[in-house]
């Protein structure tokens, strides 16, 4: 009876993985379409979790890690800046305030939902069907694009690195890419061999989406997976990536200041150079929530847009906006100062930190979803989205398995389909 009770209640939780998972990833396919728009599935799906955590809180108290606690308190910390810099900048509007706090709180619900929802050693338990689920996914999208390379469906005048860049599905090819990046990294989880017409068909998806960031992440994945098995270790050292990360921002500097901080042309250039204006202007607090950079801003076109001239260039005016929240970190610099973009960094330490504690695939893969998401805070609003969301759900599910140490044998993850 009791081995029955098990089953089931393994069954209900594999269930609410997938279905929350699913949504999420493809919530910007659904919300194309009115009936799901209206419903703002991101937002829907991430108070639900909230309900969630409240509930199973309720029901079988779990205690967390002593780090999660602190980013708790560093979350608390930069809320509070925000508030205070509304407060020195002038701009109010509870409406827009409570968007941002939301806005900018969700990725954290999701990953302590994931790490409350699910027993330990939930995520190990699921490696077979994540498996099976990333072939699904890269196949059918696979297939959808051979289809719109002949008849196009879903056509795009985007061209990028010389290509038509394809969204099929998606509303941007960034969802593209990032869905195929998200279910090539499942792949990697098992039989890898097994797995490699899936991965070489997510190659090619990514390449059409022209986001080729993917594929370098990828290619990072399988050699942390590649050093683990031949250098008989079960964890890879974060302290293992200090100096390629050095060497990379030392060799790649100059193209990093051009487009991102002196440029005069770049949208993305634009927006770090006025940030770092802001938080000078309203340090130490920052302009405060809705101000710079965020979806709430732009909605209530903040006054510090006028203040900046924006609406003298292409992409910042209140008729065409699309480049005012086009980076994360350029928003959380504005809006929390020099002091809240420190709690932001202590925040992904702390991240890392936790991460090194694993070991083996789960270490590999949360390690690379993570750094994937830190780079994307740079060009994008990462976090806010549904892609932030995802991110950060599937990561506290994985730390779940905490009290499991997996092994790197050689028929787990490299050995032959047949023998």
């Amino acid at each position: 009876m009791e081995k029955n009770q098990k089953q089931s209640n393994d069954r209900l939780a594999s269930f609410l993985f997938f279905t929350v998972m699913t949504l999420i990833l493809f919530s910007p396919v659904l919300e194309q379409y009115p009936v799901f728009s209206a419903l703002n599935l991101d937002n829907m799906l991430t108070f639900l979790c909230l309900i969630g955590i409240i509930l199973f809180q309720l029901k079988q108290p779990k205690a967390l890690m002593a780090q999660e606690y602190i980013i708790i308190a560093l979350m608390l910390v930069i809320i509070c800046l925000g508030l205070f810099g509304n407060m020195v900048s002038g701009i109010h509007g509870m409406k827009f305030i409570a968007l941002d706090i939301w806005s900018i709180s969700k990725c954290f619900v999701a990953y302590f939902f994931g790490r409350l929802a699910f027993r330990p050693g939930f995520f190990s338990s699921q490696i077979d069907r994540l498996v099976l689920y990333g072939k699904w996914v890269i196949g059918i999208l696979f297939l959808l694009l051979l289809i719109n390379l002949v008849f196009p469906i879903w056509p795009s005048t985007e061209m990028r690195m010389g290509i038509t860049t394809q969204y099929l599905i998606f509303p941007h090819a960034t969802y593209l890419s990032a869905t195929v990046f998200f279910c090539m990294l499942f792949l990697g989880l098992k039989n890898v061999r097994h797995n490699i017409p899936f991965l070489m068909m997510g190659s090619v998806l990514i390449f059409f989406a022209a986001r080729n960031k993917g594929l370098i992440f990828i290619a990072i994945y399988f050699f942390m997976l590649l050093f683990q098995h031949y250098a008989k270790k079960k964890s890879f050292k974060i302290s293992y990536l200090i100096l390629p990360v050095v060497t990379l921002i030392a060799s790649f500097w100059e193209v990093i200041d051009t487009r991102l901080l002196s440029s005069t042309t770049s949208a993305r250039s634009l927006l770090y150079q006025a940030s770092f204006k802001i938080a000078d202007m309203y340090a130490p607090f920052g302009a405060g929530f809705a101000s710079f950079g965020s979806g709430s801003s732009v909605k209530n076109y903040s006054s510090l847009y006028d203040m900046l001239r924006f609406y003298d260039y292409y992409g910042f005016t209140r008729d065409n906006p699309q480049y005012l929240n086009d980076s994360f970190i350029a928003m959380f610099i504005a809006q929390f100062g020099y002091i809240g973009t420190a709690c932001f960094a202590a925040i992904l330490v702390i991240f890392l930190l936790m991460i090194n504690r694993r070991s083996g695939r789960i270490q590999a893969f949360t390690l690379v979803l993570f750094l994937y998401a830190v780079t994307s805070l740079f060009t994008e609003l990462y976090l806010t989205t549904s892609l932030g969301i995802f991110t950060f759900f599937i990561i506290g599910v994985a730390f779940g398995d905490k009290e499991t140490k997996p092994s790197l044998r050689k028929d787990t993850l490299w050995k032959k389909p047949f023998r």
